[in-house]
């Protein structure tokens, strides 16, 4: 009951086309769509970095990556860089190719990095993990 009530105020987001990607930011989550075919890179995640600053500061939250498309990403950037706030990143992966990129990219992150078959599960996952923060 709790954690329905909680996701119920998640649900409540604005989309944003940042060119590279489409970008879903909610009060206690963001949900990035990184287009088809995209190199992502450090200014990539400058720009994601800038988008966390605006909408959260300091107050903890968690970044959901919607793999719906296919696109290149350096896992190093995993080790090298992390938003102090970010509590923890969560991946839908539409291919079992994709979710295999996704265990290799996961043992560059220091810290809670899950993967998922749906956006409700990641969304769902989100609310709980937020909820018993």
């Amino acid at each position: 009951m709790v954690l329905n009530l909680y996701l119920s105020k998640m649900k409540a987001g604005k989309t944003i086309d940042i060119g590279f990607a489409n970008v879903e930011i909610y009060e206690h989550y963001i949900i990035s769509t990184i287009n088809e075919g995209v190199t992502f890179g450090e200014t990539h995640l400058s720009t994601l970095f800038d988008i966390f600053a605006l909408h959260y500061g300091d107050r903890p939250f968690i970044s959901i990556a919607n793999r719906a498309h296919d696109y290149t990403i350096d896992p190093t950037m995993f080790k090298r860089d992390k938003y102090p706030s970010l509590l923890a990143i969560g991946v839908v992966c539409h291919t079992e190719a994709s979710k295999e990129i996704a265990k290799f990219e996961r043992t560059f992150y220091d810290g809670t990095f899950e993967i998922f078959d749906t956006i409700e599960d990641a969304k769902s996952w989100a609310a709980e993990t937020l909820q018993a923060h």
